[in-house]
């Protein structure tokens, strides 16, 4: 299955990209703490280098106080970069939030008899909160992350070609894993999320019809079905989490391969005497810093899952439309209006119409068969 990233385009552009003072916000803040995360390494490898060579101790003093200062420093802008990306997630969603309960709230009453209260209240806010962690991990971490990979990736082969070299193809082989777990999980989570949707929306119903199941003695019946929906929940969410720990082990054991080759290549390079202590100290560093954003990544993919079920079920709320649209372009005359039909046809449609074509239908006709004409004039 190809993940439908054309739908998490159109809604990032249309929610998220006038969020521009945000996005700003939180880049700058990405950026920094990118930056002092690939100090510190430097920091330990002067302190290291120095101490072995006898240095003076202000120096030694002085790169310990540097390392306090930037670790807080990488501290409180990561902070501050989740809030600015939760900020910037909940405002664009909220939008998103409104304009798709103001569409529902226009659509034709076949489909209201179809959806019930409870389920469109799940799918106009559960799956819109999805959209809401996911777009503003997105930004805060996706985006980030990536960023600190090639940072890092670039700080290897500034100290030797041959590790540069080896971690990207390394780098290379978790993305393909991640990208191609990815799209195991999108159908399972696409399933479980209609199948919460469903119970919340039976939920719904039977709570506010509690005196008429009741009356009926209809309880053990409606525990019975509630049971059923259940169970389907469990499975298909079951589905979801199954995908999800695929990546977590998949992924967990490229990164203990991969912390396991950094550790060789600085002990080999070391012995060589291509680099000093403080400089395989650095290498075997960097890598172990790789594996952290990689992780973060994976658990963006399994965010992703979720994140593309929600843009699914969204996209297909927003494509549907009345049969009568309210274009808005007719205005009333001022004034009482009185109200005459000529050869006007109705008829009332149902959830027949949805499945077998079955309808009521009657007609008013003053003049017989013919046009449908209806007018508004002034009284």
């Amino acid at each position: 299955m190809s993940v439908p990233l054309a739908g998490h385009r159109r809604l990032f552009a249309a929610y998220f990209v006038p969020q521009r003072a945000r996005i700003a916000l939180v880049a700058g803040l990405v950026l920094a703490d990118i930056a002092l995360r690939l100090i510190n390494p430097q920091i330990i490898r002067m302190f290291i280098d120095t101490a072995q060579a006898g240095g003076p101790l202000s120096v030694l003093t002085i790169a310990g106080i540097l390392y306090l200062i930037v670790g807080l420093l990488g501290r409180a802008v990561s902070l501050g970069s989740a809030w600015a990306g939760l900020n910037l997630g909940w405002a664009a969603t909220n939008r998103l939030r409104a304009d798709l309960a103001a569409h529902l709230l226009r659509l034709d009453m076949p489909f209201h008899k179809a959806h019930t209260p409870g389920e469109l209240i799940e799918r106009v806010d559960g799956d819109v909160t999805t959209l809401a962690d996911f777009f503003a991990d997105m930004v805060v971490k996706v985006a980030g992350n990536a960023l600190l990979v090639v940072a890092i990736l670039a700080l290897l082969y500034r100290e030797n070609a041959q590790v540069g070299l080896l971690l990207t193809g390394y780098t290379l082989l978790v993305v393909l894993a991640l990208a191609l777990i990815g799209r195991i999980g999108v159908l399972a989570w696409t399933a479980a999320r209609q199948a919460w949707s469903d119970m919340m929306g039976f939920l719904e119903e039977r709570l506010a019809g509690t005196e008429d199941i009741r009356g009926i003695g209809a309880e053990a019946h409606q525990q019975r079905r509630l049971g059923g929906l259940m169970l389907d929940l469990l499975r298909k969410a079951r589905a979801g989490w199954l995908a999800n720990a695929l990546g977590h082990v998949s992924v967990n054991f490229l990164f203990i391969l991969g912390y396991g080759l950094g550790l060789a290549a600085g002990a080999t390079l070391y012995l060589r005497g291509d680099v000093t202590i403080g400089g395989a100290f650095l290498i075997v560093q960097y890598i172990g810093m790789l594996a952290a954003p990689l992780e973060v990544i994976r658990g963006q993919v399994e965010q992703f899952q979720e994140a593309t079920a929600g843009v699914n079920r969204v996209s297909e709320l927003l494509a549907l439309q009345p049969d009568v649209p309210d274009t808005g372009a007719s205005a009333l005359p001022a004034g009482p209006l009185g109200v005459q039909f000529d050869r006007v046809s109705f008829r009332y449609r149902d959830n027949g119409d949805l499945g077998n074509g079955l309808a009521t239908e009657a007609t008013e006709s003053a003049e017989g068969p013919g046009d449908e004409v209806a007018s508004l004039s002034p009284m």
